[in-house]
């Protein structure tokens, strides 16, 4: 893998690697859907808070690519590459859900939202 200039620049070839949209991808660390664009077209760089959450939520990363470029982009032992068919893949929007999920505060908004939305169906029936 070429070592790129800037952390965004690695978290864009990631994002590609796994075969997620950047905007997916941005919504999983918690940010707005349009982030990594807007951070790329402004030749910006991603904030330190977003990185904790990336290495967070993408256990297989290797932490030392991401900051400096150096090394490989997954640790060792986490992507087998057997004729191109990689094991050992999941869902990547998947597990940044779940993980949201656990937060309680996040799971009552949503419960919230469920039940205003309810409400408003019903009174329009």
């Amino acid at each position: 893998m070429d070592k790129k200039d800037k952390i965004i620049d690695r978290v864009i070839v990631f994002a590609t690697h796994l075969g997620v949209s950047l905007r997916s991808f941005s919504l999983s660390i918690g940010a707005s859907a349009g982030y990594l664009h807007r951070l790329q077209s402004a030749n910006s760089n991603i904030g330190g808070d977003f990185i904790e959450k990336i290495i967070e939520l993408y256990a297989e990363l290797n932490p030392t690519w991401l900051v400096t470029g150096e090394g490989d982009m997954y640790k060792e032992g986490y992507i087998v590459n057997e004729s191109g068919v990689f094991y050992g893949r999941r869902d990547y929007f998947k597990a940044a859900l779940l993980k949201y999920l656990e937060d309680k505060e996040v799971v009552e908004k949503i419960a919230k939202a469920v039940q205003d939305d309810k409400d408003k169906t019903d009174q329009d029936t």
